[in-house]
């Protein structure tokens, strides 16, 4: 038995990711509950992360194939009582309907809550759940109302529902997490995430029926898949791992994997600290344009990644990790200078987002010359000037850093706009 529900919405910002937090929190009061989130997205983990105890797990139909998140959806819930998926955006919603929360619960076999906004509806909402529910016949079974004025107001939205179960409502009250580019604020720089969890779940043991999710849970169907037994290995040495609030972008599980080959040290370029045993650095993405006086400020850490760099220790910079390998970073508040590993000014401007493929073009720890990676970009930036001239990715359908020419190298320093998923690729850590 694998006990789980997903949920979802008809669009973005309908309250998904604090409610389902919510939900998370209250259940993990009385059993134990994984959190997962559907697509390439490392912010609404941290609230799944803060509410159940533990981390969330990526499932991206696009990056890992259906076999890949069938694995991580059993492997990361052995052990719990109920595993609770949060979608993206609109049910259909993502890069087509093949990749969406829809087409994850045809995947995954879950039945389907619906968190709806209703702070501007009634009754439409029982013919939004009928429209949800019968253009792509989807396994809904369940909603529950998001920003409700009162008990009348619930009854007006929830007196036609015929398509799914009522749980509950979410009275309209007088808190929100903010958002920035990219989301919500990461719980690494939010400091009321924790406080914004713990509302939710107070709302979600008052007005939801967490009794009918679970029993909802129970219906799934089982999943048979092969896992590999994994068998330990011998560490190959140290992995600095760059983690605070400017970086704080990483998948779990790639972080895990790299674990099964290294053993993981975290380090904070803000707070100036260097791993200087490390046979592996790993700068993730983040938000290092927020903090960009402390990063240029901090000389050990750089003095440390340079010397690396320069020695041929292996360095993986994805998109924040590559902003801060380069000369600067310039935001409104002027030019702040980084490492300089890579001869590249940095700007903030507008958004890029999106699923890529991409070619290997020369042997590189995330790949072989030949192979072809699925990932995603996802930053507000882009040079101002460029001057290196060795490549080893290029792009089939994204920007990268320049004419869709990503994975800069210096050394054995590989520098990307593209964040992977490590799971089925040919890794050479």
């Amino acid at each position: 038995m694998l006990p789980r529900v997903l949920i979802s919405a008809d669009r973005s910002g309908s309250g998904k990711t604090l409610v389902t937090a919510g939900i998370m929190k209250a259940l993990s009061k009385r059993m134990r509950v994984s959190g997962f989130k559907t697509g390439p997205d490392y912010i609404d983990t941290g609230y799944h992360r803060i509410a159940t105890g533990k981390p969330s797990i990526n499932l991206d139909l696009f990056m890992m194939g259906e076999d890949g998140v069938l694995k991580s959806l059993v492997k990361y819930s052995r052990g719990s009582d109920i595993s609770i998926i949060e979608g993206v955006m609109g049910l259909y919603d993502g890069h087509g309907i093949e990749y969406s929360t829809y087409r994850l619960s045809q995947v995954t076999r879950t039945p389907i809550i619906l968190i709806l906004d209703c702070s501007s509806m009634g009754a439409t909402a029982a013919a939004l759940i009928h429209g949800l529910k019968n253009f792509g016949n989807a396994d809904i079974r369940g909603v529950i109302f998001n920003k409700i004025a009162s008990e009348s107001h619930y009854s007006y939205c929830k007196e036609k529902v015929v398509d799914a179960k009522v749980l509950g409502y979410i009275p309209r009250i007088n808190f929100s997490v903010p958002s920035r580019h990219l989301g919500l604020f990461t719980v690494e720089t939010y400091n009321k995430a924790m406080e914004a969890v713990e509302e939710m779940s107070k709302q979600v043991e008052s007005f939801v029926d967490l009794d009918e999710i679970v029993d909802i849970a129970n219906t799934a169907s089982d999943i048979d898949v092969n896992l590999e037994e994994e068998v330990p290995s011998s560490k190959k040495g140290i992995v600095a791992v760059a983690y605070d609030s400017a970086f704080s972008f990483y998948y779990q599980e790639n972080l895990d994997i790299i674990g099964k080959s290294y053993a993981i040290k975290l380090f904070s370029p803000i707070r100036n600290e260097k791993v200087d045993e490390a046979d592996l650095i790993y700068l993730g993405g983040g938000y290092p344009e927020l903090f960009p006086k402390e990063l240029s400020e901090s000389h050990s850490t750089i003095n440390w990644i340079k010397r690396s760099a320069y020695a041929g220790i292996p360095i993986i910079a994805e998109c924040g990790g590559l902003m801060y390998l380069s000369s600067y970073i310039k935001t409104k508040d002027g030019k702040f200078h980084m490492a300089g590993v890579y001869d590249m000014g940095i700007s903030m401007n507008k958004l890029t987002l999106g699923y890529r493929v991409v070619d290997v073009l020369e042997d590189i720890p995330l790949g072989r010359a030949g192979d072809v990676i699925r990932g995603h970009e996802f930053h507000a930036s882009s040079p101002d000037y460029v001057n290196e001239k060795r490549f080893t990715l290029k792009h089939r359908n994204g920007k990268g850093i320049e004419d869709g020419l990503d994975g800069v190298r210096v050394n054995n320093a590989i520098g990307s706009y593209l964040h992977v998923h490590l799971a089925g690729l040919r890794l050479s850590l």
